[in-house]
């Protein structure tokens, strides 16, 4: 945790939980977009950004489980005082978002493996688990899909409240997600 000095001094969250933070922030949306805009895509690349998809997805759930073992040794600042029902709030799509970040990827790897795909790591590659089952996978698949449209309505509900504490409000809660100034 880091205080700095401005006209008041703000309480910021640790350099290691912000990168975790925007990077998280960045690969749910790229991960978004490539699910999202895969058939627009020449379908000889299909392969290709399906399993970049993946790769992204699992980069989420590695993300999301050191933000939280992180969390465990490293408390976050104080928070401030924005009201009992502003706070519940806030925890409340906190844990939301943080199942999210883990539920989504893992219904995405079970859509993976009924659908018999495999991942590629570049290095290294995880052949198929089992043949393809395509009335589970596409059953899978409209769970991952729905709880990703979840993940990322939430997410941005979250953004956006962000930008109202810091515009309307004029609160310092979005400032102490962003680097020093």
């Amino acid at each position: 945790m880091t205080t700095i000095t401005m006209a008041r001094p703000i309480l910021i969250y640790d350099n290691v939980a912000r990168g975790f933070h925007w990077l998280t922030a960045a690969l749910v949306v790229a991960a978004f977009g490539l699910g999202l805009l895969v058939d627009v895509f020449p379908e000889s690349w299909e392969d290709g950004v399906v399993n970049a998809h993946k790769l992204i997805g699992v980069g989420i759930l590695c993300l999301a489980v050191l933000r939280l073992v992180w969390r465990t040794g490293h408390k976050p600042p104080a928070a401030l005082p924005t009201g009992w029902l502003l706070e519940r709030v806030a925890s409340v799509s906190h844990v939301l978002l943080y199942g999210l970040m883990v539920a989504v990827p893992l219904i995405g790897l079970a859509f993976a493996t009924w659908s018999g795909q495999g991942i590629n790591f570049g290095l290294f590659a995880i052949a198929p688990l089992m043949p393809e089952n395509e009335a589970v996978a596409r059953q899978i698949g409209e769970v991952h899909e729905l709880a990703a449209y979840a993940l990322v309505g939430l997410a941005s509900l979250h953004a956006v409240a962000a930008l109202w504490h810091h515009f309307v409000r004029k609160d310092d809660v979005l400032r102490r997600m962003l680097p020093p100034r």
